[in-house]
């Protein structure tokens, strides 16, 4: 969600607020009200421009908000608004004819001055109206240069009461209903009727006393009275049924009072915690009630169907269309049906030939490319040579893990593997057993079709608690041929397969039962009893 940057000034301070679009409401990240600094006494303080510009720029900067999209509300007092009848024209009419009415209306408009509009409920008598805003050339000149000198880019330049309207309106408890919004300013009062979502009339007005005391809260309810008696005689056909007041006034009792004197419903709003409002800024009340024009206006800008008056984009008749370039566009068509035409007579011998240059042009390039790929061919080959003929030594680990006798019966010090020059390798085995015969076990667990064991010899030497004999064992290994990178089965399929294995070369290691003699008989009956130390003492040298 994109972040926006609403900005609006008056004589006593400068106010922001930071906000990002989320559906139809927005979400509150800074809320920034900046007393402008008051000169010392004596000494001119100059155009409030000038001091808003240097305290804008500097808050600009602090903040890192030059890069968002700027809208600027602007004050009641800079403007000139009118209600002003027009005919039963078309819409895209309207923009001259209300201008034409402005500039006859508002004396200090001038002819280079910017007015927009927004459209108005028709009168009981069926007339059209709208709502005309005029700024001068002048005034908006001086808020862009102040833009310009804070380096942010406005997008929008709005009034500001149009975004306090539309933020109470936005309510669901007062939409479609008529109703006066009070807020209390800093060196003014801003009072908006508003009904059925337009606005009827606005007034800024000046209040006599300090704020939150009698004197001028007696003052403000007067201006209220001459707000009501304004909206009546602008045509409006529904009286005023509430009243809304932007902010906690300290002595709420005497507001209700009021109410009741003038028949309508007093309400106080928060602009930060107002409804589509989501905000964890915290400020103080009496702060809080002067952000309702800069929410309303970031609410009404998020919005795609409510209309608003902007004086940096204002409505403007549609420009008549170009006959020139209508007739431009006439002959480049017809040059173009002549062009196609002349392009499908040739395009077809022409796509043809270069289909046929393209051809010659591949088959060539494929001849050239061959001789490089029989070599590569021949490499990959080699490869595969080299992948077949090579020893899994994990593997190999795994199977003499798994297939060695358990640590009680021997212990290994040290395995080294090496691979052949050829095909296969040689494993070194040394270590402590038990006893003798556990070296027959070792001898017969690894040996297999693919596993030649050869013993080195043993020697009675005390390892440990347990081991009495060392051991050297060499483990020639060829190579089964399998592919390495085929999936491997299921280690419940391999056991048996192992097992057979193992079996198969037991048997191979003893002599045929066809030739042996009733004493070879009785070796046999000895070698089932004790095979480990007849293995030692003929396939492995015995010190």
């Amino acid at each position: 969600m994109a972040k926006k940057l609403a900005i609006e000034w008056d004589s006593r301070s400068l106010r922001l607020v930071v906000a990002r679009q989320r559906g139809s409401s927005i979400v509150v990240d800074q809320a920034l009200h900046i007393p402008l600094p008051i000169p010392p006494e004596g000494t001119d303080p100059g155009p409030v421009e000038s001091r808003v510009a240097r305290l804008l720029t500097e808050q600009v900067a602090a903040h890192g908000l030059s890069k968002l999209p700027a809208i600027v509300a602007i004050n009641r007092s800079s403007i000139e608004l009118q209600v002003v009848t027009v005919p039963p024209v078309p819409d895209d009419e309207l923009p001259d004819i209300v201008r034409y009415q402005a500039i006859r209306e508002c004396t200090n408009l001038g002819d280079d001055g910017v007015v927009d509009f927004v459209k108005m409920p028709p009168t009981d008598d069926g007339k059209s109206r709208v709502h005309a805003a005029a700024i001068s050339a002048k005034t908006l000149k001086s808020c862009q240069k102040l833009c310009d000198q804070a380096q942010i880019q406005p997008q929008s330049f709005y009034v500001r009461s149009f975004g306090s309207a539309h933020l109470v309106a936005s309510q669901s408890r007062l939409a479609g209903q008529t109703f006066l919004i009070v807020e209390p300013l800093e060196d003014r009062v801003e009072l908006t009727v508003v009904s059925q979502s337009n606005v009827i009339l606005t007034r800024s007005t000046r209040v006599p006393g300090e704020p939150n005391t009698d004197h001028y809260t007696q003052a403000l309810q007067g201006e209220i009275r001459r707000t009501m008696l304004a909206a009546q005689s602008k045509g409006t056909s529904e009286s005023i049924t509430q009243i809304v007041i932007l902010g906690q006034p300290t002595s709420p009792e005497t507001w209700r009072s009021l109410g009741e004197d003038l028949k309508a419903k007093v309400e106080f709003l928060d602009p930060l915690s107002a409804e589509h409002v989501s905000s964890s800024v915290q400020v103080a009340p009496e702060i809080a009630s002067q952000f309702g024009a800069l929410i309303g206006t970031l609410l009404a800008d998020g919005s795609a169907h409510q209309a608003t008056i902007d004086f940096l984009n204002p409505r403007r008749k549609p420009d008549p269309p170009d006959r020139k370039r209508i007739f431009v566009l006439a002959g480049l068509a017809a040059a173009s049906v002549v062009l196609m035409a002349t392009y499908l007579m040739y395009s077809g011998i022409a796509s043809r030939d270069a289909e046929i240059a393209e051809l010659k042009e591949n088959i060539a390039k494929l001849q050239k490319s061959n001789k490089p790929l029989i070599a590569i061919e021949d490499e990959v080959i080699e490869i595969d040579n080299w992948v077949t003929s090579d020893v899994q030594w994990l593997n190999e680990l795994y199977r003499m893990s798994k297939q060695l006798p358990s640590a009680d019966e021997m212990i290994t010090t040290r395995i080294h593997m090496q691979p052949s020059n050829g095909e296969g390798g040689t494993t070194a085995l040394e270590g402590y057993v038990a006893d003798q015969s556990v070296i027959r076990k070792i001898e017969t667990s690894l040996m297999d079709e693919h596993h030649a064991v050869l013993g080195k010899g043993s020697q009675e030497r005390v390892y440990g608690d347990n081991y009495t004999i060392s051991f050297q064992e060499y483990v020639t290994i060829t190579p089964d041929g399998t592919d390495r990178f085929a999936p491997r089965e299921d280690n419940d399929k391999s056991e048996p397969v192992e097992e057979a294995k193992n079996e198969s070369a037991e048997v191979s290691t003893d002599a045929p039962k066809d030739e042996a003699t009733p004493a070879e008989a009785q070796n046999e009956e000895a070698e089932s009893a004790e095979p480990t130390t007849d293995t030692v003492n003929t396939s492995g040298d015995q010190s």
